[in-house]
């Protein structure tokens, strides 16, 4: 499953997102990386990176728990932030709860799209 995730961090969405991009690689020990941009029609090959979204593609039930854990505390650390989960055309918000119930339904909602 391939998960794009977008970091709402106001006044340094840019900083923020490198700084979860990291996490999710060291921590998680998931493939993630930059989400290229779409390419405005009739745009030459090459694309460049989105400053606040991120991809981490093929992630297995194995790395349901620890991306949950991740993004939990990433938003945990600073409650302006919000992370946006999405998959196909479905998407979670995860901002504003506690800590157990964040993960809680990180964990499901990335079970449900594993299938």
């Amino acid at each position: 499953m391939d998960i794009r995730v977008t970091v709402d961090a106001p006044g340094s969405a840019a900083s923020a997102t490198g700084m979860l991009l990291g996490e999710l690689r060291d921590q998680a020990r998931v493939d993630a990386a930059p989400a290229p941009e779409a390419l405005p029609a009739g745009a030459k090959s090459g694309a460049g990176a989105a400053l606040a979204e991120l991809v981490v593609n093929g992630a297995g039930e194995a790395a349901v728990g620890a991306i949950a854990a991740v993004v939990t505390a990433f938003v945990q650390r600073r409650s302006a932030r919000k992370v946006v989960l999405k998959v196909g055309e479905d998407e979670l918000t995860v901002e504003g709860l506690d800590a157990r119930t964040q993960k809680a339904l990180v964990e499901d909602w990335l079970r449900r799209h594993g299938d």
